[in-house]
Formats: structure tokens, C-alpha cells, sequence
């Protein structure tokens, strides 16, 4: 039978029978055999009185952050699918609706209750599938090369509004300055051409 919650045992007062259990995890069978998923006791909490409601339900864990860090983007993933009924915990549902088909919930799987917890993750905007938990594990990555290798150049610096206003007074100066600028008279005059061209002259006869 699968454990449904891995206990800490915590002695008060000295005596075996002051014990109280210390919820650490939740059982995961990945199909390759179990792992402990470590949670807060308080999200452990939740689980438990969650699954007392019929149907499918979803948790949130809180975000790694409260503003994400330049650079990255709040993304939540799928952490765990759990059973209701044993809060055994599976990594997606396909193996999750097996197992209660054949246990939990055999012959009444339209009364199958399942818990969906979300983990809100960070993930890099340059770097397609890079997520993480915390900011720190974020800046981190942040920091490599690899990371670094794939930012692109940061694009120039935007002209302000009061350099903009500098560079317009000056174009419009210029072409004022183009415009007042006094003709040479004598820009139009040509001289005249010769009324026949060189190799056109008239020849004196032989006579004269």
C-alpha cells in the first residue's frame, strides 16, 4: 500500500505519546519508482483539506518572486497530479487516471477526485525552456555564458525629448540659413557661344 504522506515525528513534553506528526512530503510514483516531493508543511495542509471536496481541484504555490527579475517571465507548470483518495502524487495525469482506475476509485471513476498543484516558475526570455524556482537560481543562469552568448546587443540609446527638440532647432536653422543666403548675380549670366562651331568656320577663298 502506498504511503500517503512521509512523517517526522517531533517529541513535546518527554513522552512517546506526545508525539506529533511532521508532514515533510508527498509520495510521487514516477513509474520508475517513488521520490518524496518536499513541501511546506502549510501547502501539505492545504492538500489535505482540499481533497475532501469532490472533483477535480487546483493549488497554487506562491510565486518565486513578487516582480519578476529583468530578463525573465512568470510562467506556472504542471508540478503534481494527486489522488484525493490516497494523496499518492503522479507527474501528469495519464498515470494518475490508471492508478485510480484500478484502485482508488475502480468501478465509480466518474467520482474521481484529483488535485492539480501549479508551480509559478521563472523563466529566461533568451533562453527557450530555461525555468527556475527562485529569482536566485535565475540570476544564476543570468550570469553565464551560455546564458550570455544568446542576449542580443542592446539596441542604441533613444534620443530624449529634449535632444530631439536640439537637433529639429538646428535642422530648421539650416534650411533657414540655405534660404537667406544671397544669390551671385552673375550665377546666371553665359557667355555667348560662337556662332558657328570650330570646325564649322566659314574658309576663305582661295582668291582672296
Amino acid at each position: 500500500m502506498h504511503a500517503r504522506l512521509k512523517f517526522r515525528y517531533r517529541y513535546y513534553g518527554g513522552t512517546p505519546n506526545a508525539m506529533q506528526p511532521q508532514p515533510q512530503g508527498l509520495i510521487v510514483e514516477t513509474g520508475n519508482g517513488a521520490s518524496v516531493l518536499q513541501l511546506p508543511a502549510t501547502t501539505l495542509e492545504q492538500i489535505r483539506h482540499i481533497a475532501a471536496d469532490p472533483g477535480a481541484s487546483m493549488l497554487r504555490l506562491p510565486p518565486p518572486a513578487n516582480e519578476p527579475p529583468a530578463g525573465a517571465r512568470e510562467l506556472d507548470f504542471d508540478l503534481c497530479y494527486v489522488c484525493k483518495h490516497c494523496k499518492v502524487a503522479f507527474p501528469s495525469p495519464a498515470p494518475l487516471q490508471a492508478h485510480q482506475a484500478r484502485s482508488c476509485y475502480a468501478g465509480r471513476e466518474s467520482a474521481r477526485g484529483v488535485i492539480r498543484v501549479v508551480q509559478p516558475a521563472l523563466e529566461c526570455r533568451t533562453c527557450p525552456g530555461e525555468r527556475f524556482r527562485t529569482a536566485l537560481e535565475f540570476r544564476r543562469h543570468a550570469e553565464t555564458d551560455t546564458h550570455r552568448g544568446t542576449v542580443p546587443p542592446a539596441p542604441p540609446p533613444e534620443l530624449t525629448h529634449e535632444m530631439e527638440d536640439v537637433v529639429n532647432q538646428i535642422t530648421l536653422l539650416a534650411a533657414r540659413a540655405a534660404q537667406e543666403t544671397p544669390k551671385d548675380p552673375s550665377a546666371n549670366f553665359c557667355a555667348p557661344s560662337p556662332r558657328f562651331p570650330p570646325s564649322e568656320l566659314p574658309l576663305a577663298s582661295a582668291g582672296h
